[in-house]
């Protein structure tokens, strides 16, 4: 059975980013348990659950969230998955992780911009952006 995008789930996605633009990660959070089931936009609802758990302080939490983010995500989302993993292996204790996660996050700055101009959810980095231009 092919799992659909539901215009509830776009809702939740865009008001989680919504509230982490307006430093707001507990609500980003909430926003985000109310998926019930996210589909083929998994990987965006997993790096958008990542990134409110790591600004709340919780780094343990954050890592399966951003490591999955990281295996579903296409490039550049992964590198950027993988980027924000560093910090939350070293708090964690774990530098050989991290030194990985730094490998394969590559040694660009990442920002996140969540758009649906089209109904399309894509993640681009600074980068890229300004290219577009």
């Amino acid at each position: 059975m092919r799992s659909q995008i539901t215009p509830k789930t776009i809702r939740r996605l865009v008001a989680a980013d919504g509230y982490m633009a307006l430093n707001m990660p507990q609500r980003a959070i909430g926003e985000l348990n109310k998926i019930d089931d996210a589909g083929p936009l998994e990987g965006p609802r997993r790096l958008l659950m990542g990134l409110a758990l790591k600004r709340s302080g919780d780094s343990d939490s954050a890592i399966p969230h951003l490591e999955k983010a990281a295996r579903l995500m296409p490039s550049p989302a992964r590198r950027f998955a993988w980027s924000e993993l560093v910090t939350c292996y070293r708090c964690c204790g774990s530098d050989e992780m991290a030194d990985l996660a730094e490998s394969l996050g590559g040694d660009r700055e990442y920002e996140l911009h969540i758009s649906l101009p089209f109904g399309d959810l894509r993640i681009t980095s600074t980068e890229s952006a300004a290219e577009a231009i």
